[in-house]
């Protein structure tokens, strides 16, 4: 998935999603999962009230827990990215 901006969301990268701060945890277009969170590499099964997990990103939030976004679902800011 993209930034409105063009760029790349990646792991690590700090958003604001729907006007709530987070980190995006997993990307599923590309199969890269944070520290911690591998275990969420599932395609192929289906989750709590139907659909997987097999694009789009998990963002972790304090307000709202996570989060999972699909392109074109949602307004995600990019703030700062993960020093590598």
């Amino acid at each position: 998935m993209q930034y409105a901006t063009g760029q790349k969301m990646k792991v690590g990268d700090e958003v604001v999603a729907d006007g709530m701060r987070g980190l995006i945890v997993c990307d599923f277009d590309t199969r890269e999962f944070a520290v911690g969170y591998d275990t969420w590499d599932m395609p192929t099964t289906e989750m709590l009230g139907g659909g997987t997990l097999s694009s789009g990103v998990m963002i972790e939030t304090a307000e709202a827990g996570m989060i999972h976004y699909v392109e074109g679902s949602g307004v995600i800011d990019h703030i700062s990215s993960q020093s590598r």
